[in-house]
């Protein structure tokens, strides 16, 4: 589609009125030189324009960083390619990134010259505010003529995807996890027998080895003390629970029960992984998810990418999911439960989980925080006395608008 800058239109409106007002006072011939002057321009800004439009191929390539959290600026390099023997003019590049606020979408970069075969990098960066899964792109290339009078849009359908991750906080320390045993990338990692170590080979005597370590037998072939050595292989799993039920996600925006259960979930799963600990997470959001116990980088970033999608559109209670998921949590393993206090009756259910010596800990908003401006700290007072005296581990309170470090210290 053809299109011009209202700016210039004007400007060159106002040339030929001037020219007309000229010829008037002058004569014909002076009139008609300025007159196919004009038209002469015209017609080769706009040859100019359309040969660029349709024989200059524009390749154009986005790079972007791996991952970005929420409330992080993501940082773009765009490398453009220039693939003809013509040069491009006051090229405008339009980018579309529907990773920021609505009025930074469009971010526009002018080339005012871009050689035969040449190639230009570009960067450019903008505001990742909400978490969630993001599709950048097409470009739009606005090729101008020399003097920039016309442009043609020229629509490049390049995109890139990517994943806003939740904001996550320090933790400082969990409580105690479990020992259990956790089968890892198909080896079954029986439980740890005696001081908590497995075989690993033998090597020389050294001062202060312990006695019992001696391997007689190799000792006495070799004809010099060999002591057995042993490796640490403590394992630990973990099952992090939530519900993003939409009836009960009070507040608004990121101070929501639902912004802060994120938050939270993302922030213990890390810590967990980054101390070698096997984690799954079981959540009902749009549907039931079950993400199965894995360690390592990889497994993390398929915990992230969940949690950036998540939305509060569970329609079933929490007491539901535990039911249909209690068989899948493993002895001798923690569950970590994050929930709003107005849940605080299903904790009675859970307790039966002692008997398969699971280890709980509870995560508790305040739901009321969330409501109204008041006293939290009598909230949480009034939330403490209700839980169930028969409750081993100490519950951790949250509130809206105050630290989320705070109560892992």
């Amino acid at each position: 589609m053809l299109k011009s800058s209202l700016k210039k239109w004007v400007f060159l409106s106002l040339i030929i009125l001037f020219d007309l007002i000229i010829g008037l006072r002058t004569g014909r011939q002076f009139f008609f030189f300025f007159f196919w002057f004009l038209v002469t321009l015209v017609a080769i800004c706009w040859l100019w324009v359309i040969s660029q439009y349709f024989f200059v191929q524009i390749s154009p390539v986005r790079h972007i960083a791996s991952r970005v959290e929420e409330d992080d600026y993501l940082q773009v390099m765009t490398v453009l390619k220039n693939r003809s023997i013509l040069p491009l003019f006051n090229l405008v590049l339009e980018d579309y990134l529907s990773c920021t606020t609505p009025k930074e979408r469009q971010k526009r970069v002018l080339l005012e010259f871009v050689g035969p075969f040449a190639k230009v990098e570009v960067k450019y960066s903008c505001w990742c505010m909400l978490r969630g899964k993001y599709r950048l792109g097409p470009y739009l290339a606005y090729i101008f003529d020399p003097w920039g009078i016309f442009f043609l849009r020229k629509k490049i359908e390049i995109y890139s995807e990517l994943y806003v991750y939740p904001q996550t906080f320090h933790i400082h320390r969990l409580p105690a996890l479990t020992k259990g045993t956790a089968p890892w990338f198909g080896i079954e990692a029986g439980r740890s027998s005696g001081d908590e170590h497995e075989f690993y080979g033998i090597r020389e005597y050294k001062s202060g080895d312990p006695i019992k370590r001696i391997h007689w037998l190799t000792t006495a072939r070799k004809n010099r003390l060999i002591v057995k050595q042993f490796q640490h292989q403590v394992f630990y799993r973990a099952t992090i629970l939530f519900n993003l039920d939409r009836n009960k996600n009070f507040g608004q925006g990121k101070e929501s029960v639902t912004e802060y259960t994120i938050k939270i979930a993302a922030s213990v799963a890390k810590y967990l992984i980054q101390h070698e600990v096997s984690v799954s997470l079981i959540a009902h959001a749009a549907e039931m998810t079950q993400i199965q116990f894995n360690k390592g980088p990889e497994h993390l970033e398929d915990i992230m990418k969940f949690l950036a999608v998540a939305q509060p559109e569970s329609r079933v209670g929490l007491g539901e999911i535990f039911e249909e998921f209690i068989n899948y949590i493993p002895e001798d393993s923690s569950l970590i439960v994050i929930m709003p206090d107005v849940d605080w009756e299903y904790l009675m259910s859970i307790l039966s989980l002692k008997n398969k010596n699971i280890s709980m800990i509870p995560l508790i908003l305040i739901s009321s925080s969330f409501l109204v401006e008041g006293d939290r700290q009598k909230a949480a007072k009034e939330v403490r006395m209700s839980l169930p005296s028969e409750f081993g581990s100490s519950p951790l309170f949250f509130s809206r608008g105050e630290s989320l470090e705070e109560p892992f210290l």
